[in-house]
């Protein structure tokens, strides 16, 4: 037997089972509900939340429970609701027909059947620890734990007793449980007033268990004895076949329309139904009774789960295209040249146009060199996979070898097609990234000539708050949730507003991209010199600043906002463009905006609003596939819309994160506490990934949600292309071979990025 925590239990997976159960791929939600429900319109099956040790009991509740929610209807527990005895009676054999279906419909389900109910036996969930089942119980509890043990209890019937096993045996539809459920009443009560006139009766142990009086007799019931009974219920049987819900029938269609009118059908324990002081002492199942209070011990309070769907965002509002970005940037300079100290201004662009060239022309070695590592390895990954077949046609070569070696057939290598490949890139535009701002655009510079050079697809976006609409100056708010970003609707998670800018692709003829990269060439440089201490020193030989428009400024961090915007973005361009292996990066020197928790959007009488309730742990919904925050859930927002990518689209994720000082404590953070749980072992690794990051000035790191996340030492990321030129024959060797040394060294540093790079993407 398979035990497990309650704190352990993979909600996923029994949401799997529910599917399977289920027999379509419905949505299954876990919460705190006492009973099972199923909305038929949105196709939601909620159940309770368990508290168990064992696994079998698990599984034996789910199947019980998602058993009520697809045959037994909710409408029909309401017609019952103020009879508590009859409502007893019909909970124990609604349980009887219910469970025999669900147990043949799912073979796999019987021992979880057989385990759970020794498990509970033994717990005595059914108060009959101290009873003899034979003479302590009415007939109503022997068929209860008759049915329960799957038929394993030790009881004796009498052929009276026999008859009504065999009526419980042949129960089809709930119609069928409720009107055997009177038939059985009424039969029990006679039962009673038989007992009252024999001797001793108020001695009896059936008084004692089920508090028995002279006020618990009805004279006025119309009942007639079991033979009578027979015929009455005979006709409810004969209108149901030998089907019983297995395979779609006509009878189950027609049990379908009869016991599922209700939008949410199914309730496994009805409000009143075996709740504490919802039955009162008579003629009532006991162990029905004390098994519903037993059950509902085991759910759990504490743990809530609040089902969010991810929003569906407004491409034209969030995404600011490239040709949105090359307009706001002439008329900017158009702006800007209105004002005094035109020529200097002039002079600048100059300057920056004959920098941005020299920067590329330096570069091309670069580039070349990602080329080429691309090509070897995506070569030597490709000749790794190739399969050798022997074609079973003799090599007339070795036909002399025979008598030694049976390899005397051609062989024929067979080497894998190629993928196609695609990449995605995603650069922080936020204020925390000024002080290594300049370094990483360089490197992205470098990797879109590289994307450029192999002639992939592509697409680059720098993540910001900043832009908040097409007009400069026009902000809405943060959290607009009638427009702006997103096209909410009930049940989707708030995430703030914030714009993709565009600032390079594929689809961009050469001018056209050389432009726009030139314009966040100089953003690199404006920033650097905006924050840097050595402004202005050599401003004098290029002419004023240009600055930048107030859409481009840095501001804050929305990661997490621009991972959902992927889960659209990213199927479109895999489609569009035929990509088989999609690389998704990321450059940033922090975490994201909405770290921390993901409120719920609600429809309310003033439209839609944030959620105030205690939502409780949130469960991010895609498709029919469901993300659970945990309990612990600071920082897990971005790792999990990161999976939600590699699950949903096969997205190879590698992230960079662009550190300005680490300090050695600070490594710490870096390290897998979940992997590395013992204080030895975790300061063991925290070691080893300091020594790669002083040695390489880089370090590959546990980073939940990425394929590969590297952290880099922004100081030195900046690209070296150092000039010998210096050398002269005057230089002593020393000399030489130290300024050599200096350059390599320089080019290898600053190259980690895309050295690492290309062994991810390759």
């Amino acid at each position: 037997m398979t035990t497990q925590n309650t704190k352990q239990i993979n909600f996923g997976t029994k949401s799997q089972l529910a599917k399977l159960i289920a027999s379509e791929n419905i949505t299954v939600q876990h919460n705190q509900v006492k009973t099972a429900s199923f909305d038929t319109l949105n196709r939601i099956l909620t159940l309770p939340i368990f508290k168990v040790e064992s696994g079998d009991v698990y599984d034996m509740l789910i199947a019980h429970e998602c058993a009520h929610a697809l045959w037994t209807p909710t409408d029909g527990w309401a017609k019952i609701a103020d009879d508590n005895e009859l409502r007893s009676y019909v909970n124990v054999l609604e349980d009887c027909r219910i469970d025999k279906k669900i147990q043949k419909k799912y073979p796999g389900v019987v021992r979880n059947y057989l385990n759970g109910f020794d498990i509970m036996d033994d717990q005595d969930f059914f108060g009959i620890k101290d009873k003899d089942i034979n003479n302590d119980l009415m007939l109503i509890d022997k068929i209860n734990l008759y049915y329960k043990s799957s038929k394993r209890l030790p009881f004796t019937f009498a052929p009276e007793d026999k008859l009504w096993l065999n009526k419980v045996d042949n129960l089809k539809s709930f119609k069928d449980v409720v009107n055997l459920a009177k038939l059985l009443l009424n039969w029990q009560k006679k039962q009673v007033e038989k007992m009252k006139k024999l001797p001793g009766f108020d001695n009896h142990i059936l008084v004692e268990n089920y508090k028995l009086s002279d006020k618990d007799s009805d004279n006025n019931v119309n009942s007639k004895d079991v033979k009578d009974s027979d015929k009455q219920d005979s006709k409810s049987e004969s209108s149901n076949d030998t089907n019983d819900g297995d395979s779609k029938s006509e009878q189950d269609e027609k049990e379908s329309d009869d016991d599922s009118k209700d939008s949410n059908v199914g309730a496994s324990n009805p409000d009143g139904a075996g709740g504490e002081g919802g039955l009162k002492p008579g003629l009532t199942a006991i162990t029905d009774k004390t098994y519903e209070l037993a059950k509902q011990r085991l759910l759990d309070t504490e743990t809530k789960f609040t089902y969010i769907n991810l929003p569906e965002p407004n491409l034209d509002e969030v995404i600011y295209s490239n040709k949105k970005w090359l307009e706001t940037w002439k008329n900017y300079r158009f702006q800007r040249l209105e004002y005094s100290s035109k020529d200097r201004r002039i002079k600048y662009l100059n300057w920056l146009k004959n920098d941005f060239t020299k920067f590329k022309n330096d570069n091309k070695k670069t580039v070349m060199y990602l080329v080429k590592e691309f090509e070897m390895k995506k070569s030597a990954t490709a000749y790794k996979r190739a399969t050798t077949s022997k074609t079973g046609i003799i090599d007339p070569l070795k036909l002399s070898s025979y008598k030694y070696n049976d390899d005397i057939f051609k062989k024929l290598t067979i080497l894998p097609d190629a993928k196609n490949h695609g990449m995605i890139m995603l650069l922080d535009w936020s204020g925390s990234m000024c002080d290594v701002i300049k370094q990483t655009v360089d490197q992205l510079l470098n990797l879109i000539w590289f994307c450029q050079k192999i002639n992939i697809p592509y697409e680059v976006y720098l993540f910001t708050s900043e832009v908040h609409c097409n007009k400069v100056g026009d902000r809405k708010m943060k959290h607009d949730l009638n427009g702006g970003s997103w096209n909410y609707k009930h049940g989707d998670g708030m995430f703030e507003n914030f714009h993709l800018i565009n600032v390079a692709s594929h689809k961009l003829k050469k001018l056209q991209l050389d432009e726009s990269l030139m314009y966040l060439y100089h953003l690199g440089i404006e920033y650097e010199d905006r924050y840097s201490r050595m402004r202005g020193d050599y401003r004098e030989d290029r002419g004023d600043e240009m600055g930048s428009p107030s859409e481009f400024y840095l501001g804050t961090t929305p990661l997490n906002e621009s991972l959902v915007v992927m889960n659209k973005l990213v199927p479109m361009f895999k489609k569009k463009y035929n990509i088989e292996k999609l690389t998704f990066i990321t450059l940033t020197d922090g975490s994201s905006n909405s770290n921390y928790y993901i409120s719920a959007i609600e429809n309310t009488e003033e439209g839609l609003q944030q959620s105030k309730a205690d939502s409780g742990t949130p469960v991010i919904k895609v498709g029919k596939k469901q993300y659970s925050l945990g309990k612990s859930f600071y920082g897990n927002v971005t790792p999990l819309l990161l999976n939600v990518l590699k699950d949903q689209h096969g997205v190879n994720t590698i992230g960079f994160y662009l550190a300005k000082r680490i300090r050695s404590w600070d490594f710490d953070r870096f390290v897998d506490r979940k992997k590395y749980r013992d204080w030895d072992a975790r300061h063991e690794q925290q070691q080893k990934i300091k020594s790669q990051f002083n040695k390489e000035k880089c370090a590959i790191v546990d980073k939940t949600g990425y394929n590969k996340y590297f952290v880099i030492n922004g100081k030195t990321m900046k690209v070296e292309n150092n000039d010998l030129t210096a050398v002269n024959d005057s230089m002593k060797p020393g000399k030489i071979k130290q300024l050599f040394s200096k350059s390599m060294k320089g080019r290898i540093i600053s190259r980690t990025l895309l050295n690492k790079f290309i062994d991810e993407v390759a």
